[in-house]
């Protein structure tokens, strides 16, 4: 009897370990696109919401659309703190400011400040909206989008779709995952040349 229990311990653990070895271990950024057009999709639904619509304009929660003519997509917007300034920006004006970019999911890819918003400490990045010259570094299509209705000190959360962010590309380094709909938080400082 105690062969029996033995032979069938073995049979067992061999099944388990048979198992263990077909299991794939997946990444975090597997079947990305379609994760990422699932996250756009939801804050859309949201957006679409008798709740939101019932917001009053100025709530820090209400989620506002602007559309992105270049790629017929559509930006999502969080307009968290309201700026002081007066002027927007035009498509081909360049702009300073701080923003905060990440993944859907959470990770943080690039910052121009580290704490909850940006302090005196932190320099804001240059950025040139749209330009027709090709060598002039410019935007993605999302912010250039958005930031034209921003004024100085507007502090607000984006939510951009992959085809308005970097598409397939993985950016100037080829440190993005392709196929990303990107969280930003975007603070205008100015308005450094209209």
């Amino acid at each position: 009897m105690s062969k029996k229990i033995y032979l069938f311990s073995l049979v067992l653990l061999a099944l388990a370990f048979t198992a263990c070895s077909e299991t794939e271990e997946t990444s975090r950024y597997d079947n990305w696109q379609a994760r990422s057009v699932a996250f756009i999709d939801s804050i859309a639904s949201v957006y679409d919401s008798p709740k939101n619509q019932a917001l009053d304009d100025d709530d820090p929660e209400k989620l506002h659309a602007f559309p992105d003519p270049t790629n017929n997509q559509t930006i999502y917007v969080k307009k968290i703190k309201k700026g002081e300034g007066t002027e927007s920006p035009k498509y081909t004006s360049t702009v300073s400011a701080h923003y905060r970019m990440f993944y859907f999911n959470g990770d943080v890819v690039q910052q121009t400040y580290t704490g909850t918003e940006p302090t005196e400490f932190d320099s804001p990045a240059i950025f040139v909206l749209s330009s027709p010259d090709p060598n002039v570094g410019k935007v993605i299509s999302g912010w250039a989008y958005t930031l034209i209705h921003m004024v100085a000190g507007d502090f607000w959360t984006l939510y951009i779709p992959y085809q308005s962010g970097y598409g397939s590309g993985t950016g100037n380094d080829g440190s993005l995952q392709p196929y990303s709909a990107l969280v930003y938080n975007v603070r205008l400082e100015k308005i450094v040349e209209k």
